[in-house]
């Protein structure tokens, strides 16, 4: 009796701090539109597109598939001190529902983000109306010169992945999007977590390089390059030092090869499994993977470092399993009761996604985003990452 009285406690509780949800807009893809009811003390941003800036040379997109903003706190309490994604100087609430749910999947979620139009779940890139493929930020980033990479601790047909690079009606249909990301995408480079063989020949069929050690990358002279950078069964052998198949070693070798292009770079880093450990309801497993993403943006920092033509954006694009955080949780706590579905500071509350809004964070450039009122008692549309990328890009 006393623990559910506990777990209630931390439901009602957390209610004030979860976040707003819901996706209010008549017109999903209208980033300009009525924004319906917006919940009290959040103000829906009518216009993101940031005006009147100078260009980011470099743009870096890191997305933590699953990763919501109790998750984040999570992080935070378990670590003892905020997240390198926290000391961001600016944030903003954003919302996540696909062009046919108010909940997105990876797939919908991601076209969003890297089109700036929403879609039907399950579609990858693909308009909802005509199914014609949609222009991607790495599509308007080859546009301008600039080198493009998308890296994700997945298999690379993974839905975010794709997003980026993919077009299909299914995100099921591996071999349609590697076969699509290969021949019709503007990527440089795509590093995923593996790879498997029977699909490997579409991508040196078109003209990219294989890298087999990801100590390679960085020294890669080709202009197209893909492999996979984790030990696998049908995979050919990789650096065995577990060091260098870490997620911010991986970023930091790609950083070296996209910088050496005079007219810079975007990239896509995707922390996957964090979104697992939301499924599975395991805290520890999540807090791994949400501590392993949160060193890559880490390694992103300290390659920018100094710099003022690179802009760092991180977000997420849905949050899963729908976690509650006791607002007063400890480090103490979170350590001692790791474990599957309940603890007595934390409560998942679903096994799928959610939807919650997530949180997007920007930092560099000398970009005074204070002007554009970017703020926590803002909230902005998934569809509108997009378009702040494209500002900073284009400059405009």
């Amino acid at each position: 009796m006393k623990k559910v009285k506990r777990i209630a406690a931390i439901v009602l509780a957390c209610m004030s701090v979860v976040g707003v949800s819901g996706c209010q807009n008549k017109n999903p893809n209208d980033s300009t539109g009525d924004s319906g009811d917006v919940p009290a003390g959040i103000q829906m941003k009518d216009d993101i597109v940031l005006k009147d800036v100078e260009r980011a040379k470099n743009v870096i997109l890191l997305i933590g598939d699953g990763m919501g903003r109790n998750h984040v706190h999570a992080g935070e309490v378990y670590k003892e001190s905020k997240l390198a994604m926290q000391n961001f100087p600016y944030s903003v609430h954003v919302e996540t529902c696909s062009y046919d749910a108010e909940v997105t999947d990876s797939a919908a979620g991601a076209t969003a983000i890297a089109t700036g139009k929403r879609t039907n779940n399950g579609c990858v890139a693909l308009d909802p109306i005509t199914e014609e493929p949609l222009e991607t930020i790495v599509d308007i980033a080859a546009s301008l010169g600039k080198r493009t990479g998308i890296i994700a601790t997945e298999d690379l047909w993974g839905a975010t992945p794709m997003g980026f690079s993919g077009h299909a009606d299914n995100r099921g249909d591996k071999a349609a999007l590697l076969t699509s990301a290969s021949t019709t995408s503007n990527a440089n480079l795509l590093i995923s977590y593996k790879m498997a063989v029977r699909y490997e020949n579409v991508f040196p069929d078109a003209g990219y390089e294989k890298i087999d050690d990801v100590t390679m990358i960085s020294d890669a002279t080709s202009d197209k390059v893909f492999g996979g950078y984790f030990i696998d069964a049908e995979a050919t052998s990789m650096s065995p030092d577990p060091a260098k198949m870490a997620l911010d070693y991986v970023v930091t070798e790609a950083l070296e090869y996209l910088s050496k292009d005079e007219d810079g770079f975007f990239l896509m880093t995707e922390g996957s499994h964090i979104d697992h450990g939301g499924h599975n309801n395991d805290i520890t497993y999540m807090l791994k993977e949400l501590l392993a993403f949160d060193d890559a943006i880490k390694a992103v920092l300290k390659w920018a470092e100094g710099r003022n033509d690179t802009v760092v954006i991180v977000t997420a694009d849905h949050e899963t399993g729908g976690l509650q955080l006791d607002p007063n949780a400890t480090h103490q706590q979170m350590q001692a009761e790791f474990g599957y579905r309940i603890g007595e500071c934390f409560l998942w509350t679903s096994t799928g996604h959610t939807e919650t809004d997530v949180n997007c964070y920007i930092n560099g450039a000398n970009i005074d985003f204070a002007n554009y009122s970017f703020g926590t008692q803002e909230r902005i549309k998934n569809i509108d990452v997009f378009e702040i990328m494209k500002s900073l890009m284009l400059g405009k």
